[in-house]
């Protein structure tokens, strides 16, 4: 039977994340829902800059918020013609095959799930994020390495 090592010896990555906040990017002002956004959109992109509570630079970030909720926008048009159409529809031979659009509306959520992850909007990504900015800390707070 085989022991464990003691805690000193251990390598690698700690299965714990650092439960410190991530460091402060931008301390301003949301900035403006872009007009061209719909109401999906909209919300979208207030609730990004919300939940990131000035993780996000308008400088830096603007751009794949801003694709972020025109895919959201995208993917409630589709779901929305999806449903007035009728999730079924007749095939070139007459059989029944599923709504066309259905598949649009796969890639656009791939698309989303992808940016997802970039700007830390699901576990596995926040607990990637959260262990980077406690590096960055760590290296920060001793200069004498260097």
């Amino acid at each position: 039977m085989s022991r464990s090592k003691s805690p000193d010896v251990r390598t690698g990555n700690a299965s714990f994340a650092d439960e410190t906040a991530a460091p402060i990017v931008y301390e301003g002002r949301a900035p403006r829902v872009p007009a061209h956004l719909r109401d999906t959109g909209r919300e979208v992109w207030r609730a990004v800059w919300a939940a990131g509570s000035g993780a996000y630079s308008p400088d830096t970030d603007r751009n794949i918020i801003l694709r972020y909720a025109e895919l959201h926008d995208r993917r409630a048009d589709f779901l929305a013609r999806v449903d007035a159409d009728g999730f079924m529809s007749e095939g070139y031979s007459g059989q029944p095959v599923a709504h066309p659009l259905l598949r649009f509306v796969e890639s656009t959520e791939k698309e989303l799930r992808s940016i997802e992850t970039v700007i830390g909007f699901t576990p596995e990504a926040r607990m990637r994020l959260g262990l980077v900015a406690a590096e960055a800390r760590k290296v920060a707070a001793s200069p004498e390495d260097f």
